[in-house]
């Protein structure tokens, strides 16, 4: 038994040689920097796989999340409504998950709250796009040519918003322009990323909002973009898609 015993031994060590006499011979193919990365990656694969391997596939999955969405939390830009804003954080999006107006109540402004009743799940509405209608004051979203939901709006002054095709862009919180000292919360782009906007209300340097402007909300009273109320706003910044078509007449 004992002589069998060293001849596995003896076995096994001819056959550890004879594996690293390979690895050499294959080496020695390449250049020295070859060698050193080729080396270097396999370092790295046999740690990755120890790793990985004890942890199980779901625990490195969901460690994998966490960094994405860790990642996606730190993304930021600025913005302006000609172009000129500060400090604003972008968030961007594709998924649409449910808007909820619950912060608004029947007792605040009614630029404040949805201006045309419940929301709809814009992850449910086929063939998404908005057209903003600059005699009507309106924001329409549509599916298809079918109105689901409609908006009161103001567009710019002076004819200052400009018609045409477009599409979301990006979007943020809140932005400050310290050249029209006005603000507002909750941007969607669908201009130069970042010039012509969807957005509330504007607010102030302290980040109020201000009611004077806000009761302008059904006529023309921006320097470009276009106002929402609060509600809308905000239903739009966390709902509507990147990409989504938005047609200006």
């Amino acid at each position: 038994m004992a002589a069998s015993n060293n001849e596995r031994r003896r076995r096994a060590h001819a056959f550890r040689l004879n594996v690293f006499a390979m690895i050499v011979s294959f080496l020695r193919l390449f250049d020295k920097p070859t060698r050193v990365l080729i080396v270097s990656c396999v370092v790295f694969v046999t740690a990755s796989l120890c790793v990985i391997v004890p942890k199980g596939s779901a625990a490195f999955m969901n460690d994998q999340s966490q960094s994405v969405v860790a990642a996606d939390s730190k993304e930021s830009s600025t913005t302006a409504e000609n172009g000129s804003s500060a400090g604003s954080s972008t968030k961007r999006a594709s998924a649409v998950p449910a808007a909820s107006s619950a912060t608004a109540t029947s007792s605040d402004p009614s630029w404040m709250l949805p201006s045309g009743g419940d929301y709809v799940d814009l992850a449910k509405v086929d063939d998404l796009n908005i057209r903003v209608s600059i005699a009507d004051q309106k924001v329409y979203i549509r599916s298809g040519d079918r109105v689901v939901y409609t908006m009161i709006c103001s567009t710019g002054m002076d004819g200052s918003t400009p018609t045409g095709s477009y599409n979301v862009q990006n979007r943020g919180e809140d932005f400050f322009n310290g050249e029209e000292n006005m603000g507002a919360r909750y941007w969607v782009s669908w201009a130069n990323y970042g010039e012509y906007l969807f957005h509330t209300v504007p607010t102030d340097s302290n980040g109020e909002y201000i009611v004077s402007e806000a009761e302008k909300l059904g006529v023309p009273a921006s320097h470009g973009c276009v106002r929402l109320t609060v509600a809308d706003a905000k239903w739009l910044y966390e709902q509507l898609p990147d990409n989504t078509p938005v047609l200006i007449e």
